[in-house]
């Protein structure tokens, strides 16, 4: 069994400014990351940048188990999930 170094939490955007992002996952809880230099985001599967983390994108947010303030990779979800069925 691999222990992972990364954790990850799905939420939505509530605001990308600079190098701050914060979202709100599931249960209403504000998260704040600062975007790790490098980080990777990527949007629909193709690479993507911070502009593209707009209000109410849903988001998967991955961070280093040891720093959970710090966001390494950014997924965003553009398109309707349920127009895809």
């Amino acid at each position: 069994m691999t222990k992972t170094s990364t954790e990850t939490h799905d939420g939505k955007v509530v605001s990308m400014v600079g190098d701050k992002l914060t979202t709100t996952c599931g249960a209403g809880k504000q998260h704040c990351h600062t975007m790790a230099e490098g980080a990777k985001v990527t949007c629909d599967g193709k690479a993507g940048k911070t502009a593209d983390l707009k209000a109410g994108t849903q988001v998967k947010v991955t961070t280093a188990k040891d720093d959970k303030s710090v966001a390494t990779h950014v997924e965003c979800c553009k398109k309707d999930p349920a127009a895809a069925v």
